[in-house]
Parts: C-alpha cells; sequence; structure tokens
C-alpha cells in the first residue's frame, strides 16, 4: 500500500460475512456476460467510511475488492447494504437479492453441499442457530418448532444502522435454497417481518415429510460422516479461497491489459497526426520493415493544393487563415482516410497522396480509389467555398489535382533524427506536373491512371503537357466532376461512372 493511502480512524464494524456478498457476486455472473466491480462495488471501495487494517502494514486503510471478494474477511451492515442496493440496481430488479439467496447453495464450498445432501432439511434447521454464527453476527437465530415437514424459525435483527429489508430478503432465499440443496424442495412464508412493525422476522418453512427410517438414515449418515465432511469442508475451502484469488488475478491482469490497449490506442492517434494512419498501425505492431527500407513499387499519386492560395489570403488575420487552413486540411484528411490513401506530407496549402504503400490491394483498385477521392475532394471544396464566403472569404478558394500511376522508390527520407514517410521518382514528378498544369476546380490524370479507371470514370481529352525530364509530350485527361454525384469507395464490382 502507498504511505498516502494510509490514514486515522476506526475500522468498520465487522457485522456480516463476505460470503454475503460473494453470493451477490455469483447470482450477477450467472445473469450478465461480465460483472463491473465498478458499478457492483460503487461508492464503497475508496470510501473512507469503511476502513479495514492492512495485513502487512498493520495500518488502516479503505477497503478494496479484493478484501470484498474473500469468503474470510466480514464487513459492515451498511457496507453490505450497499452492496445489496448497487446488485438490485445493475440488474434492476427488485427482488434480486431474494433470488440470490436461493441461488447461494449452487456456489456454496462444495463440503457444505455434501454435509446438507446427507443431512436432510429437518436437521440442518437445527443447525441454523450455530450456523448462522458463522456468517452472521447481526442478528441471532431461534428455532421455535422443526418438525418433520415443517418449521418455524424467527429472526431477531441487531438495532444497528444499515440493516433493511434486502437482509430479510437474502434471509428468504437462502432458507428457500435448503430444500433444493438436499433434493427435497421446500417453500417459505414470511409470517412477521422486524421491518414491517414486527417484533422480528418469522419464517414457516414446510418440505415434503419423510418416513421416520428415512429420517433415521439421514441422521446416521450424517454422524457417520462429520470428520469427513469436517476434513473436506477444510480442504475445499482451501480450494475456494485459491479460485477467488486467481479471479481476482485474472480481473486486475484483464484491466492491465485493457489500460494497456487504451495507451495503444492513443499512441496510434497521437502518431497519426505525424505520419500515415496506415504507417502507424505498423509501427504499433513492430512492422518496421517499411519505415526502414526503401522499395520500388507501382503507386497511383496525386499532388494537390490551392490556386493562389497566399495572393487570396494576404489580406486576412493569421489567426483567421490558420482556422481556415486547419478546416481546410480537416476535411481533407477526413477524405484521405475514407478512401485509405497515404498522405506522405502537407506543404504548406500542398497535399502529397499516394496509394500502394505501405499497403497495397492491385493497381486498378488503387487508382480507382485516389481519383474517386480526388473528385469527393473537389465537391468538398464547393461547400467549403460557399461557407467560408458567408463567413466574409470574398476571393473563392480552389484546388487543383494531379493525379498519376507509375513506379516510385518508397520508404523513410531523411536523418536519424527527422525523416518522413514518402515517394521518389520521375513519376512523382510527373504527378506534380499534371498538378500545376489542371485548371483551378479540376482533377487532370495521366494516360496510364486513365488506361486503368476510363470504364469507371467519365473523362475528357486534355491537350498534351510538356515535362521537363520526358522526351515526349504527355497525354492528359480531365475528370468530370458532377456536384449531384454522391462519391463512395465502393469495391470495383459495381461501381458507377462519376
Amino acid at each position: 500500500m502507498k504511505a498516502k493511502d494510509l490514514i486515522s480512524g476506526k475500522p468498520m464494524t465487522k457485522d456480516a460475512s463476505c460470503i454475503n456478498i460473494l453470493t451477490c457476486e455469483h447470482y450477477l455472473k450467472g445473469l450478465l456476460s461480465g460483472v463491473s466491480y465498478r458499478e457492483f462495488f460503487d461508492g464503497i471501495t475508496g470510501n473512507k467510511r469503511f476502513l479495514v487494517t492492512d495485513e502487512e502494514t498493520g495500518r488502516l486503510i479503505p477497503v478494496d475488492s479484493g478484501y470484498l471478494l474473500s469468503a474470510d474477511h466480514w464487513v459492515s451492515n451498511e457496507l453490505l447494504s450497499r452492496v445489496y442496493r448497487n446488485t438490485v440496481a445493475m440488474i434492476n430488479d427488485p427482488a434480486a437479492i431474494y433470488k440470490a439467496g436461493r441461488k447461494i447453495f449452487k456456489t456454496a464450498v462444495g463440503s457444505q453441499v455434501f454435509l446438507m445432501r446427507m443431512a436432510g432439511v429437518q436437521t440442518i434447521i437445527e443447525r441454523l442457530p450455530r450456523e448462522n454464527a458463522k456468517f452472521n453476527r447481526n442478528r441471532s437465530v431461534e428455532v421455535v418448532e422443526n418438525k418433520n415437514g415443517l418449521a418455524v424459525v424467527r429472526i431477531f435483527w441487531n438495532d444497528a444502522p444499515g440493516i433493511n429489508k434486502h437482509f430479510c430478503e437474502m434471509n428468504k432465499g437462502v432458507y428457500e435454497g435448503l430444500g433444493k440443496l438436499t433434493g427435497n424442495p421446500a417453500t417459505v412464508k414470511e409470517t412477521l417481518c422486524q421491518f414491517e412493525a414486527g417484533d422480528f422476522c418469522e419464517y414457516h418453512i414446510k418440505w415434503r415429510a419423510k418416513p421416520i427410517f428415512s429420517r433415521y438414515l439421514d441422521l446416521i449418515r450424517f454422524h457417520i460422516s462429520r470428520d469427513i465432511i469436517e476434513e473436506l469442508e477444510r480442504r475445499i475451502e482451501e480450494v475456494n479461497n485459491y479460485r477467488l484469488k486467481q479471479e481476482r488475478i485474472i480481473e486486475l491482469r484483464t484491466q492491465d491489459l485493457q489500460k494497456q490497449k487504451n495507451m495503444v490506442d492513443k499512441a496510434r492517434k497521437f502518431l497519426s497526426r505525424y505520419v500515415p494512419s496506415q504507417l502507424a498501425s505498423k509501427i504499433l505492431a513492430g512492422e518496421v520493415e517499411p519505415v526502414q527500407h526503401h522499395q520500388r513499387r507501382k503507386l497511383t499519386m496525386l499532388f494537390s493544393d490551392i490556386k493562389d492560395f497566399t495572393r487570396t489570403t494576404d489580406t486576412m488575420e493569421p489567426e483567421d487563415m490558420g482556422r481556415l487552413l486547419n478546416e481546410y486540411f480537416t476535411c481533407m484528411t477526413d477524405i484521405i482516410q475514407k478512401y485509405e490513401g497515404t498522405l506522405a506530407n502537407i506543404t504548406g496549402d500542398a497535399l502529397f497522396i499516394f496509394f500502394g504503400a505501405p499497403d497495397r490491394t492491385n493497381d486498378r483498385d488503387q487508382a480507382l480509389r485516389c481519383v474517386r477521392m480526388a473528385v469527393e475532394m473537389q465537391q468538398t471544396m464547393d461547400e467549403l467555398q460557399l461557407k467560408w464566403f458567408n463567413e466574409g472569404v470574398e476571393n473563392p478558394l480552389q484546388i487543383r489535382c494531379g493525379i498519376n500511376t507509375g513506379m516510385a522508390t518508397v520508404g523513410s527520407f531523411g536523418s536519424r533524427r527527422r525523416s518522413e514517410y514518402s515517394a521518389m521518382g520521375m513519376q512523382v514528378n510527373l504527378a506534380s506536373r499534371l498538378e500545376a498544369a489542371c485548371k483551378p476546380g479540376g482533377v487532370l490524370i495521366s494516360h496510364s491512371t486513365w488506361a486503368l479507371v476510363n470504364d469507371q470514370i467519365e473523362t475528357l481529352p486534355h491537350a498534351t503537357i510538356e515535362v521537363k525530364g520526358f522526351s515526349r509530350p504527355i497525354m492528359a485527361y480531365e475528370v468530370v466532376v458532377r456536384d449531384d454525384v454522391v462519391i463512395e469507395p465502393a469495391s470495383l464490382a459495381g461501381s458507377q461512372t462519376v
């Protein structure tokens, strides 16, 4: 325990065994896929009203779930009352505590099951006052009548805070479960209740009477087997305590794994702000080869920038320009992620995106996704132009997109201290030149890209362009961008012309 957790005060009273808590826990486990201990122990763990002695330091500390889930420990009436209340709330069932009591012997210590099977209902009821003391110090039990087939039992609850009707409901459920345990179903009727103007709680327990010789056999078996049963009780209690400890260990490990997963998710989101999201996932998975080594890949590449951005925004306040740019990049990166493109870098107002690394499908799919992404980028810009105009931006901002498909070198470029995942080569330069030759609001693609998408994408011929480094003029095509078409990153089969 940490020193800051050690506090002064009085330990809570030991009124009831934690077996009562375990009864509720086991009942909830039978109904829910997993018990939320945060809900189960809401208002309990960490509460300075419920202090226990730390076995290692001898100092008082707030109770934790490990303490509460041990059958060897005891808690106050007030704490147990909160557990009962939380149990009812978790499944929204007012009768939850009664039902949990009925199920108690399904999760009872194995030797207790064996003992009660041997003894029969009547013998068990005779032992109720003694057995009660093992699990509860907040009441006394009196067996008023106990004959074959009928018993009357009275419960006298201590005048202590925290005890309420839920305690009666647990009792009633437990008594009803006695018959189920022995194979002789019993019915329990509460005729008086101390919490409903009675002086005590009285229960009439009825079960099917056994012949006299059968009762004698029950008693004989019970007494002969007592030593065996006591040894079984001891050993099975050890097993159950071990099981509870293991369950607690598993719970803590599960919580730790969830924390680690949350940390990885946060790291992925943070890393994705600085490297392509696909690359961030690979880095976190330990797949660093795409970063460390350069590869030759066939890519479909897109360059875009805002036409005359500097001249258009030089009259704007820096804060307004920053807000406008952030809104633009947010919309564009959302579209890039939608089509699973790799955003290699952002330079000023320009974007460089490619398809085919680090993950690749096939040339045709990559080209189609890239062109469709460009069309949606242009359509989104139309919406942003109207929005910005209404906000006071007089001159419309338009982007140009150039797309090319070809071989490029992909990998990490830069120094040991600062590098970026990008692509280089003549085909990359061609995509950049196509963007420069494109008209504002348009998408210009090379012949190699057109050959992959022309049956799906509507295009118009464009004049050839001269590109430095290429010995021949480059054929280009203008993609038809329609504002009334909804673009979806659909699979190739059945895709519509845009």
